[in-house]
């Protein structure tokens, strides 16, 4: 198909747009019910969809309510409000978006290449709390006519697009043969993407009442990815893992995630995001995805309370081992070319660096104008895995490969100490003065944001430091910071056992 969306859909975009500007500018808001109500257009959205989206833009929802607090606190947030206020009042895509009124969705169900550079979408719009009557008077101001019906339901035409208006339901498609798969789908004769059992299992596991929240399939991803492998050259050697058998691997992989899902809810605290998904982990694990294990990030306490940022993970060696595990037998010469740098180095990948890499990881920035920063380990065998770090280090010295910035990169590690500092801030390798576990701003944070005891990761963003040192770069360059990053309090993100959080604390 060679069609363009809608003018309805462009103005769905626009509603987007506003919404996920307004998020970025200010912290977020709508439904009084949950994620599920949110996406109650998925009621008529066909069940092969790809994608999926829904916003509100109602004003009198209570997560709206709880953006207009976010905004009376942040630096130009009341003229951001202001702005939204007179593009909904004005004519154009504002009465478009006013007679769409406040739950708007959009399924895409594919993507049409035939255009080269200029890719068609095939996407299903659905309305459920439209104003009908204004929205056929914008419709026909556009240029729509009333065209042939489908099944009897009346239907409105422009060029490819169609659109049904039947009271405050209002669905519309890029093409009059997609329309008629949402009547059908609207009409029982057909799925729902709401009937979809990863749909349904993904948008559970999100947070009431989102202000938007948007769904893919990547199990329906796989045939653009499948293609992608035809674009690939064939390999001529065999010395490293093939292109193509990778891209393979990637398509079945992508065959076991069955659905990914993110919501976006404003609070009287902040900005949240959620994350869920929903894959058949068994499967996954068996190709070396699995999914790493929860921990208590202990490692916050050797983290300085001051640090501009700092990221803990764990288990990174086990990882690296799975990895080259999955590549050897891709490709067995690879198994040569390890070889070749343990003697090389010294250290042995499996037996030195993997349980080196083995226990809870924090990679750490401190604050000023020269980056500074280093990775923690906490090793099960520190005095061991300082050694296996130690000996790595020297092979490259010998080898001429840390000049420069690189030879400001050491190994530390205290006498009779647990964690080795692997970076230009040796001082990290000692407990720190006063560690961001015991800070009373990350940990006020950390509890708004509802952070589990166990995680798979957490981020750490300190603004106040980031903000100091990006109004330094910003001052060279003689320019300012926005005003409303001053409203930013800290930002933490976490993996948790299906799913992941974010939250943006604005004070």
């Amino acid at each position: 198909m060679t069609h363009r969306p809608a003018v309805v859909l462009t103005a769905l975009a626009a509603a987007l747009v506003v919404a996920v500007a307004l998020v970025a500018a200010l912290g977020a808001g709508d439904a009084d019910a949950g994620a599920q109500a949110r996406a109650k257009g998925a009621a008529l959205v066909p069940a092969d969809a790809v994608a999926y989206a829904s916003v509100s833009m109602s004003r009198d929802g209570a997560q709206w309510q709880a953006l207009e607090g976010l905004a009376a606190r942040v630096p130009g947030g009341d003229a951001k409000l202001a702005d939204l206020d007179a593009m909904l009042a004005a004519d154009g895509e504002g009465a478009v978006v006013r007679a769409l009124g406040g739950d708007v969705s959009v399924g895409l169900l594919g993507v049409d290449l035939a255009g080269g550079l200029e890719p068609a979408a095939d996407a299903v719009l659905v309305a459920t709390e439209a104003d009908g009557a204004a929205l056929l008077r914008e419709l026909a101001r556009l240029g729509f006519a009333e065209g042939p019906a489908i099944d009897g339901t009346p239907v409105w035409e422009q060029g490819a697009s169609a659109i049904a208006v039947d009271g405050s339901l209002v669905v519309g498609a890029t093409s009059r043969a997609t329309l008629r798969e949402a009547l059908e789908v609207r009409a029982g004769r057909a799925p729902s993407l709401a009937d979809e059992a990863a749909f349904r299992a993904t948008v559970e596991r999100l947070p009431d009442d989102p202000l938007a929240l948007a769904y893919l399939s990547p199990a329906r991803l796989a045939p653009l990815a499948q293609a992608a492998a035809v674009l690939v050259p064939a390999q001529e050697s065999g010395d490293l893992p093939n292109a193509q058998a990778q891209i393979t691997d990637l398509v079945a992989a992508l065959g076991d995630v069955r659905g990914l899902g993110i919501a976006v809810r404003a609070e009287a605290g902040g900005l949240r995001l959620a994350a869920a998904g929903d894959a058949d982990e068994a499967a996954l694990a068996a190709r070396g995805a699995a999914a790493p294990a929860a921990f208590a990030p202990t490692l916050t306490g050797r983290v300085p309370a001051d640090a501009a940022g700092a990221l803990v993970f764990a288990d990174l060696g086990p990882r690296l081992s799975a990895v080259l595990e999955r590549l050897e037998a891709a490709s067995p010469q690879l198994a040569g070319y390890v070889a070749s740098i343990e003697a090389a180095t010294g250290v042995s990948l499996r037996e030195g660096l993997v349980p080196a890499l083995t226990g809870q990881h924090a990679l750490v920035a401190l604050d000023g104008a020269d980056p500074q920063g280093a990775l923690l380990l906490a090793p099960p065998d520190p005095a061991a895995a300082g050694a296996t770090i130690g000996r790595l280090v020297g092979a490259l010295d010998a080898a001429g490969l840390r000049d420069g910035k690189a030879g400001e990169i050491a190994a530390t590690r205290q006498e009779g100490g647990s964690v080795i500092a692997i970076g230009n801030a040796p001082g990290l390798a000692a407990p720190p003065q006063r560690a961001l576990a015991d800070d009373a701003g990350f940990r006020a944070t950390r509890d708004a944001a509802g952070v589990p005891g166990q995680v798979t990761g957490l981020a750490w963003l300190n603004a106040d430091a980031v903000r100091r040192m990006a109004a330094e770069r910003a001052a060279e360059r003689g320019e300012q910071l926005p005003a409303a990053l001053d409203a930013v309090g800290g930002v933490i993100a976490w993996g948790e056992p299906g799913g992941a959080g974010a939250y943006i604390a604005i004070r």
